[in-house]
């Protein structure tokens, strides 16, 4: 088994949102533009869905840098359905919703594509995300919850070899749209199964 260090989200990545004060006061939604702000429902599944958008180039964009997007961010919802990734892919044309925060790992440590697959997990979804919302009432995480987001982390070149071989399933899965569903639920089950043995860590030998 290749080595691995269990560490904290805040140690190895900026996480922010958003400011309720910048939505009200500089954000302006249009439905055309160039320059998309990115909700809650545009995170599905580990990817972007832009089937429904709202642009903001008629807002202060100057007053916006703590909310723009740059490729290899990864996005995360924390509001209404908790759980979301999406790793950003360009730069200069998208920025934070509210609801949606912004995790910007330090890529000298962590592949954000690793990381979008490690939260994506069953056992991230059931030992973290889940266990945090069923000790507590509030509807949402706070970001310094999140901070404390435990990952373990592989060498940068075993991050991505994970990240070769899910990446190649996840294009497996995709050409299957158009097949029987059977078959595209019994690959997707596969799929899952490996990224979660791929991703799964056990506590080494102190």
């Amino acid at each position: 088994m290749f080595g691995y260090v269990s560490i904290e989200l805040g140690a190895i990545a900026t996480v922010t949102k958003l400011a309720g004060y910048e939505f009200t006061k500089y954000v302006t939604y249009s439905d055309e533009g160039k320059i998309i702000a990115l909700r809650g429902l545009n995170v599905k599944n580990g990817k972007l869905d832009l089937t429904d958008v709202k642009y903001i180039d008629k807002s202060d964009l100057t007053k916006l840098n703590r909310s723009k997007l740059c490729s290899g961010d990864m996005l995360f919802t924390y509001v209404g359905t908790i759980g979301q990734v999406a790793v950003i892919n360009e730069n200069d044309k998208y920025y934070l919703a509210p609801n949606v925060a912004l995790i910007r790992a330090d890529t000298q440590f962590v592949n954000p594509e690793y990381m979008r697959y490690f939260f994506q997990t069953n056992t991230f979804g059931d030992t973290q995300i889940n266990r945090m919302l069923q000790s507590s009432s509030m509807k949402n995480i706070p970001m310094e919850k999140i901070r404390k987001f435990v990952l373990q982390i592989p060498s940068i070149q075993e991050q991505n070899r994970i990240v070769e071989v899910l990446n190649r399933f996840d294009i497996l899965c995709n050409d299957l749209s158009a097949g029987l569903p059977a078959e595209i639920e019994a690959r997707q089950k596969q799929y899952e199964y490996y990224r979660d043995k791929l991703l799964s860590f056990k506590e080494l030998p102190k």
